[in-house]
């Protein structure tokens, strides 16, 4: 008797499942949706194009041109974020061709800023502009000799000295695909302007 009643529970279970099972078949279309590309909402940074170690960056807008720029983001062998590096042109007129924003982990010394160095060309001292939650952020302007040093370079360094301790940090920053991203920057926000002025 126990056995007949676990025989029909088991036929019932494998009824109900292929019952479950058809009616799935049916709503295939509505039960498993195909995935499609996300989503890039207003006001989202998003990337265009890779180009090796650099990514083309542009923020998604309502109407008109997007804010656009190139970064990397340099990790640790641990895969631990060091430094996020973004260039993007300046407006003419000013001494830099091109700025940048460099963000590196907090706790660094701010007395002496963070040294930047591309291939063998001599360093330049930039001063941090603030620390806040994100880390520790430098702005600094980059002279069209610079910019032709870092299209034509294969690594710049950037070192810090860590608040406290005699230790520095080094940040090793490939310049791989830096020339043909900024160019790609270049084309990008020239198209950008020219569409503006249509309109």
């Amino acid at each position: 008797m126990k056995a007949l009643t676990r025989f029909v529970a088991i036929a019932t279970s494998l009824a109900i499942a292929h019952g479950a099972f058809a009616q799935d078949q049916k709503n295939a279309k509505q039960s498993f949706p195909v995935g499609k590309a996300p989503e890039v909402k207003i006001g989202q940074t998003y990337a265009v194009e890779t180009f090796d170690a650099w990514e083309l960056l542009c923020v998604k807008v309502a109407k008109g041109p997007e804010p656009c720029e190139i970064g990397q983001l340099v990790l640790d062998d641990k895969a631990t974020p060091m430094s996020d590096i973004r260039v993007f042109p300046l407006p003419p007129g000013q001494p830099a061709l091109a700025g940048a924003t460099i963000v590196l982990p907090l706790g660094m010394d701010l007395q002496n800023g963070m040294t930047i160095t591309v291939d063998k060309n001599p360093p330049k001292q930039y001063p941090y502009a603030v620390c806040n939650n994100v880390g520790c952020v430098a702005r600094i302007g980059i002279t069209a000799l610079e910019l032709e040093n870092m299209r034509s370079g294969k690594q710049a360094v950037i070192t810090a000295n860590i608040y406290g301790t005699r230790q520095i940090l080094t940040v090793p920053v490939s310049l791989k695909g830096f020339a043909k991203a900024y160019t790609a920057l270049q084309k990008r926000i020239a198209k950008q302007e020219k569409a503006a002025k249509k309109k």
